[in-house]
Parts: structure tokens; C-alpha cells; sequence
């Protein structure tokens, strides 16, 4: 008899535990809150994993982020490189002294990792949705961008083709 009722209470369990939740309900609510994490945070100028936002200014980088490993102008503005990422500002100068303090964040780069976004296009797509524009450069080298337009903001995932990982993430002002 105690038999019996050992085993009907495992069954009982098993049934209980066991038969809770489908794989397929997880796996698609933890996509779409990726999905959401990632785009609610472009939406507002912001990427995964780095920790200052597009708009913040060179005082408010270095209070909180401390000095780049390096510095130096690039085609946007005046570039400051932290481990992982870069932040170009809306003006030149030749050094970060000369950088005036309320300059703005007007691009961040990413490495992918950085972000946790590394797949091919199609896993990105899968995680993101459709993008707002693809685009092939087939001048040559066959670079290939998933752009998503979120408010006053561009995220761009460039690969090197468009059967490669990620290789590098922007995200700028529109």
C-alpha cells in the first residue's frame, strides 16, 4: 500500500513538473525579449554591453567611462576607443583636451560580442525581425548591412558577406 501511494506521488510530480511549460512558449517569449531588450534600447540611443549612451557628452564619457585607451578623428568626429567599443563625437580636435566638454556622442561602435549579437544575418534577423533595409555592396568586396530604423536612431550589423558573422555594430543618429 505505501508502494502504491510512493509511486502514484511520483507520477503525480512528474506529471506536475514535468509537463508545466512547453520548450516552444520559452523559446519564443525569450526571442521576443531579446528582441525588445535590444531594440527598446536603440530606441533611446543605447546598445547592450556598453555603457554610455548616443548624446552623452565628452564630460560626462570621461566621468564615467574614465580616459580612452586611445583617441584620434575618424570620418564622424573626434573618436575616443574603450575595450570593445568606440564613441565619435559631433566635433574634430587633435587631442581630447582640446575635445570640448559638452561635445556629443554621435555614433558608437561595436564588436559584436560586446553587444551579444555574433550570428549570420538570418540568426539576426531571427532574433530582431525584419531589418528596414538590406543592403549588398557589389562594387567588390560584397559587404553586407541589416539596418533597423528605431526612432531618431540607426542600429547597422555589417558582415562580411551575407553567409558571414557579424563583424561590426553601429549605431548612430538618424
Amino acid at each position: 500500500m505505501y508502494r502504491t501511494i510512493f509511486f502514484m506521488g511520483i507520477l503525480c510530480s512528474i506529471m506536475l513538473f514535468g509537463c508545466s511549460t512547453s520548450s516552444e512558449t520559452v523559446e519564443g517569449s525569450s526571442t521576443n525579449s531579446v528582441k525588445s531588450d535590444i531594440l527598446g534600447k536603440v530606441k533611446i540611443g543605447q546598445l547592450d554591453g556598453v555603457s554610455i549612451g548616443i548624446g552623452a557628452t565628452k564630460k560626462e564619457v570621461i566621468e564615467k567611462l574614465g580616459k580612452p585607451t586611445r583617441t584620434g578623428n575618424s570620418e564622424y568626429g573626434f573618436t575616443m576607443y574603450y575595450d570593445g567599443f568606440s564613441l565619435e563625437f559631433e566635433d574634430y580636435a587633435n587631442s581630447i583636451d582640446e575635445l570640448n566638454e559638452n561635445s556629443k556622442i554621435a555614433l558608437i561602435n561595436a564588436d559584436p560580442k560586446m553587444v551579444g549579437l555574433t550570428g549570420k544575418p538570418d540568426e539576426i534577423k531571427g532574433i530582431l525581425g525584419t531589418p528596414s533595409r538590406e543592403i549588398l555592396d557589389d562594387t567588390g568586396d560584397d559587404t553586407f548591412i541589416l539596418e533597423y530604423s528605431e526612432s531618431d536612431y540607426l542600429l547597422k550589423l555589417t558582415f562580411d558577406t551575407d553567409d558571414n558573422p557579424v563583424k561590426y555594430i553601429t549605431l548612430q543618429i538618424k
